[in-house]
């Protein structure tokens, strides 16, 4: 697939969610979220889970964004990130210390 099919399916996944959410259905829209999301934005979550500790950082500090899109696509990839074993096993240590630095401790 190239780059504007990729786009055009997030764009087609993330309005079906929004259809979901506006039915109550708030699992199928939250993984309709996550797919699109993760089509959108593959190539950062793949390195973020090589170990690209500055995405990271960003990720984290994104969430608390006040623009909705960036808070929005931040906290997504990092719920898929959350249940990504090679994540997981990449991250553990360097997770502790960044969020530690991130609230102040």
């Amino acid at each position: 697939m190239n780059k504007s099919q990729t786009l055009k399916l997030a764009r087609v996944l993330l309005d079906e969610a929004v259809t979901c959410a506006l039915r109550n259905d708030t699992d199928d829209a939250k993984h309709l979220s996550k797919l699109s999301v993760m089509h959108e934005f593959k190539q950062e979550y793949d390195q973020v889970i090589a170990g690209d500790a500055q995405l990271f950082t960003m990720l984290v500090k994104n969430q608390y964004s006040k623009n909705f899109k960036v808070k929005f696509i931040s906290r997504v990839l990092l719920d898929c990130l959350a249940d990504d074993k090679q994540f997981i096993k990449t991250f553990k240590e360097k997770f502790i210390h960044l969020h530690l630095d991130f609230e102040g401790y």
